[in-house]
């Protein structure tokens, strides 16, 4: 008998010498590796950049202020390319949408023409509203601009606001 309690011990000491030496060498790979990291100077940076991380839009960004005068002209439709409306948009706008667009195109085919200017406009999200122009290209739409800001950045910037009609999903 006290031949197997000394060699269950002998096992145990065994062991826990293993994992205090295992978590040693684990503590000093991640000391060494954060050191290299801190002297190496071609790191990432912690914080994203605007002019490096720039999102590629398939149309140019419009001002609040330039898509207002357009507004005003009357020269530019605009197209609403958000899934849900919320009940409200801009005043004359055409409904785009990304899961319906073929079926929306087709709807506004006779309001609609590939040499007409189009404003995009969505709920803040660039890149749907980027999506829809790219698909609006491949049709052959090439006057088109994205609303910085979307509806929210038409609102503050006192643009008139409607509710949906006809067909429009709230």
């Amino acid at each position: 008998m006290p031949s197997s309690t000394s060699s269950r011990f002998g096992l145990q000491m065994l062991w826990s010498v293993s994992l205090k030496e295992a978590g040693l060498l684990l503590l000093i790979s991640i000391l060494a590796t954060a050191g290299w990291w801190a002297s190496n100077s071609d790191r990432l940076p912690l914080r994203a950049e605007a002019a490096v991380y720039e999102l590629e839009l398939e149309a140019p960004l419009l001002t609040v202020a330039e898509a207002l005068e357009f507004y005003e002209e009357g020269v530019h439709l605009f197209v609403d390319t958000r899934s849900e409306t919320g009940g409200e948009t801009i005043p004359g706008a055409l409904f785009i949408r990304e899961a319906t667009f073929d079926d929306d195109l087709l709807e506004n085919f006779d309001f609609m023409f590939p040499e007409d200017a189009l404003i995009l406009f969505g709920g803040g999200d660039l890149s749907r509203t980027s999506n829809i122009a790219g698909r609006l290209k491949a049709r052959g739409y090439e006057n088109l601009h994205i609303l910085q800001g979307g509806l929210s950045g038409w609102q503050h910037g006192g643009g008139d606001i409607s509710p949906t009609n006809n067909g429009a999903e709230s």
